[in-house]
């Protein structure tokens, strides 16, 4: 009986560290582009338009990475990104999965 127990112990622990990270909406921020990135926007794709600024006062700098929590509380994984830069050029990558993927880089 204490074996059973152990075992189904072991398997909710292994569900619930699962699902955690499935829900993990942290995207680590690449910029490799020759100019910062000043703004930075991640709305939920059921969004119209472009949420708050995640950078705040923060600049990333060309060469510089962050890691940005692209969570809005709705519980969603697909998430229109947009990045503006210094220059006044602008990346946008629609439709950016954040449950699966972590990584987005911004480059010239």
């Amino acid at each position: 009986m204490k074996k059973i127990f152990a075992g189904t112990v072991c398997l909710l622990a292994l569900a619930v560290s699962t699902t955690q990270a499935q829900l993990d909406r942290r995207v680590r921020i690449v910029n490799r582009s020759s100019s910062a990135i000043f703004y930075l926007y991640a709305s939920n794709i059921d969004r119209r338009g472009w949420e708050e600024d995640l950078l705040g006062p923060q600049v990333i700098q060309p060469g510089y990475y962050i890691w940005a929590n692209i969570d809005d509380g709705s519980d969603h994984c697909r998430y229109d990104l947009r990045a503006v830069l210094q220059d006044g050029r602008e990346a946008v990558s629609r439709n950016f999965d954040v449950c699966t993927s972590t990584s987005w880089t911004v480059s010239d």
